[in-house]
């Protein structure tokens, strides 16, 4: 018997929502998308003295995910790949360290245990990205068991890296990867120090960029009748309507949030307090267009010198002595990520902290002149915590509230399923709610609401 069609109201319009959009409109649903600002969320095109800059994700993993996501609406691939080679030179205490590492770095044999440890998850990376989060599924049970069978007994990233004996440089090199969950390493799941293993060489960027991407989701949505509306501001969420800003209302049959779930809960009228220390950190995100190539590789990542200092900073609110920071480089593109305490802050590249940052990255990666050619405001684009905490999570906490360790990770903390009675039904889709994992974990997250909702009826 054929599947009613539904309308569905999807609030938020970046790449959760918007591929989310486009899985419901293949079964035949009549959806319409709804963005306050800009569509793609914390991933949109800028414009810095000519050069066209990708803001949020920078990089590209775990294809088979977006392979998945392209099967299920029946497409085949229309993206150009850029393969980057790895996940950048880390710039540590005790020495710089690719990963991952190569044959002929001294720590290659090291690299080698470390990846023999991880070896066993690797197949099962696609289920836990893509498979709903229950006891009766038998792929998601296998995954889970593979899981708990490389990570226990120790469950948080800096636990499970000291237990396995790694030496100093490739201990903080992996630890960094923590911040994938937006957490320093004591508080972040070890499932993302074992992020640099399960990626190996497997990073890409598409050619035209990652707003190709944002692009592409966009194409995929509109081809499919799907109604994007932008510009148009949620004030009050009360299934099965939605109120706009300017007075207006609209009806749909089942409502998807795709924004933060503190934000949602404030349209819905409910308290959601954040406190500080349950917030993933916030950034400062610096694009720049300098007068001379950069002489970097693509990636270079410097960690905080001290990750208990760090996480001391974070929790207190105050910024830390130095930070993880980010560095990608494109001829005269220039890009510096730092992240901070969620605060709200509006710190611009002229404020003495960012130049304190800045300096570092100078120091460290041996790059005269960046502090002074990051001040010509006019070739400089800057997104502070205010940036983020505008359309997201209290004090710009870039992946929402973080989770207990035993719910980190795919043991997914938030429902994707808030309301189901006569003729009101609630999801929930995105980072907030499938968190961690950058664009796999968005992707994914789709795909299991997409299929959840086709097993309720929808």
């Amino acid at each position: 018997m054929a599947r009613a069609v539904k309308s569905v109201g999807i609030v938020g319009g970046g790449l959760a929502g918007l591929t989310l959009a486009a899985l419901l409109a293949q079964r035949g649903h009549k959806v319409t998308v709804y963005e306050q600002d800009k569509w793609g969320g914390k991933l949109r095109r800028e414009q810095v003295a000519g050069y066209t800059f990708d803001t949020g994700p920078s990089l590209f993993t775990f294809p088979e995910v977006w392979q998945t996501l392209l099967a299920r609406l029946g497409e085949s691939d229309p993206l150009e790949w850029q393969a980057l080679g790895g996940l950048g030179l880390h710039h540590t205490p005790y020495g710089a360290v690719p990963l991952p590492v190569p044959p002929e770095h001294p720590l290659f044999g090291e690299w080698q245990r470390y990846t023999r440890k991880a070896a066993p998850l690797r197949p099962h990376m696609l289920a836990l990205l893509t498979t709903p989060p229950r006891l009766t599924d038998p792929r998601f049970v296998q995954a889970s068991r593979a899981l708990l069978g490389v990570l226990f007994p120790h469950l948080s990233a800096q636990k499970w890296l000291d237990a396995h004996g790694f030496s100093p440089a490739l201990r903080h090199a992996l630890a960094a990867h923590a911040l994938n969950a937006g957490l320093p390493p004591q508080d972040a799941s070890a499932l993302y120090a074992l992020i640099p293993a399960l990626v190996g060489q497997q990073v890409y960027r598409p050619a035209r960029g990652m707003g190709a991407v944002l692009d592409t989701l966009r194409h995929l949505a509109e081809a499919r009748g799907v109604g994007l509306e932008e510009g148009v501001a949620v004030r009050r969420l009360a299934p099965p309507n939605l109120h706009f800003l300017g007075g207006t209302t609209a009806r749909h049959e089942v409502l998807v949030s795709a924004i933060d779930p503190q934000r949602l809960a404030l349209l819905r009228g409910l308290a959601s307090p954040s406190p500080l220390a349950r917030r993933t950190v916030s950034g400062v995100a610096l694009y720049a267009a300098l007068p001379q190539p950069a002489p970097l590789p693509p990636t270079s990542v410097l960690p905080p010198s001290d990750y208990a200092a760090f996480r001391r900073d974070l929790h207190a609110g105050t910024l830390p002595a130095d930070t993880l920071t980010l560095v990608h480089a494109e001829g005269h593109k220039l890009a510096v990520l730092l992240s901070v305490p969620a605060l709200s802050r509006d710190l611009s590249a002229q404020h003495p902290w960012v130049q304190a940052q800045l300096g570092r990255v100078e120091r460290v990666l041996d790059v005269p002149h960046l502090q002074r050619d990051l001040r010509r405001g006019a070739d400089l684009l800057t997104l502070a915590p205010l940036h983020y905490a505008a359309g997201g999570h209290a004090g710009g906490a870039i992946y929402g509230a973080s989770a207990a360790l035993l719910r980190a990770g795919p043991f997914h903390p938030q429902p994707y399923r808030l309301l189901r009675r006569q003729g009101q039904q609630l999801w929930q889709v995105g980072t907030g709610v499938h968190p961690g994992g950058g664009l796999p974990a968005i992707f994914g997250g789709a795909l299991i609401v997409d299929q959840l909702m086709r097993e309720s009826g929808v």
